[in-house]
């Protein structure tokens, strides 16, 4: 294969940047500046986008395609027409559905029929994780589906997979093991308007910083409008916009616990940074999160109140040693399970099969 390939996404982020980074190393890797997040440029991003295409697509050796959505359809159509490889990342609400939330792709029936067509078409899938492939969803009493998963909601759908997990580097997520504070929760949530609220979970947060009032806890990612929106917040409850990672991590090493409790996640990064960083996990049973967590720290089967704070009490009655170890054991089990290196490997054995 050639030695230049496309890497194409919707918005950049710190896990994209990181693909393209040791990719980078070993190949020339070009990506496109087209933002797809303002609704009324998705016309004309696609015109953008062929004419992208039409210029780079030559001489290129695979597409990758982060998550499923309008700017997969055309790579994934000329890769089919081309004979160039195609691979698309389904990284979490382009695999989901939870329209009483108003929440995932697939709710969206314009563009579930492009992932579904971007799926059809690419080269192979690579999910962050199998229960983005096909899981049952419990968390929700009175969940829309009975279970998610791009299976789930494309039964005919032929097209080959390999799940490949996000990497993380340890050595960057490093810190005093000394440095945290009793009783302390941090979640990290990014939150843009009222809808993510209770799909991130940040009710419950607030829920729990007000029933358990000598525990301190932190929020990061908040929009500014939607913490105004939330005011009055408990005085025990400190809430950020997002961080240079700089600073998050400093809130990281000072924070006994990571809470992740979302409705619906994919392969959440910041709860595996934050273990990276000795935080206790304590996270909902959706998604991979359950299988991050293992037996480092503790799954919530559901978001009803009364069973929260019982889990709760458990969690802060956890013995001083004991916390110590699950901390550690968090630490080891994302730098030995999901190292970077790990990805990278996936990525480049994927590459090496393309016929030369």
């Amino acid at each position: 294969m050639g030695n230049k390939i496309l890497y194409i996404f919707p918005e950049s982020s710190t896990f994209i940047r990181k693909d393209i980074g040791f990719l980078s190393i070993h190949y020339r890797v070009i990506t496109p500046e087209h933002d797809w997040k303002i609704k009324s440029q998705v016309p004309l991003n696609f015109i953008r986008q062929f004419f992208f295409l039409c210029r780079n697509l030559r001489g290129s050796g695979a597409v990758f395609v982060m998550f499923g959505g309008y700017w997969s359809f055309l790579p994934a159509l000329t890769g089919k027409i081309t004979g160039i490889p195609v691979y698309i990342i389904p990284g979490g609400t382009d695999c989901v559905s939870f329209p009483s939330l108003n929440y995932g792709s697939l709710r969206k029936p314009v563009m579930r029929t492009f992932i579904r067509w971007s799926f059809q078409l690419c080269t192979k899938l690579l999910p962050v994780d199998e229960s983005l492939v096909l899981s049952g969803y419990t968390y929700l009493p009175d969940a829309d589906y009975p279970k998610q998963g791009f299976m789930y909601f494309f039964p005919r759908l032929r097209t080959p997979y390999r799940v490949v997990h996000n990497g993380f580097d340890p050595d960057f997520f490093s810190t005093d093991p000394a440095a945290k504070r009793a009783d302390s929760f941090i979640a990290v949530a990014p939150v843009s308007n009222m809808t993510r609220v209770r799909v991130k979970g940040v009710d419950l947060v607030i829920h729990l910083a007000r029933r358990f009032t000598g525990c301190t806890f932190t929020l990061v990612g908040v929009a500014d409008d939607v913490i105004r929106a939330l005011s009055p917040l408990p005085s025990n409850l400190v809430v950020y916009p997002w961080l240079p990672k700089e600073k998050f991590i400093g809130l990281l090493a000072g924070s006994r616990f990571v809470l992740q409790l979302s409705v619906s996640e994919g392969f959440p990064n910041a709860l595996c940074e934050a273990m990276l960083c000795h935080c206790i996990p304590v996270g909902s049973a959706v998604g991979a999160i359950p299988s991050i967590i293992g037996d480092t720290g503790f799954v919530i089967a559901s978001p009803e109140r009364k069973y929260l704070e019982k889990r709760f009490e458990v969690i802060l009655g956890t013995e001083s040693g004991e916390q110590n170890r699950l901390g550690i054991m968090a630490r080891n089990r994302i730098a030995e399970m999901y190292h970077i290196s790990r990805r990278e490997k996936a990525f480049l054995e994927i590459l090496d099969e393309i016929p030369g």
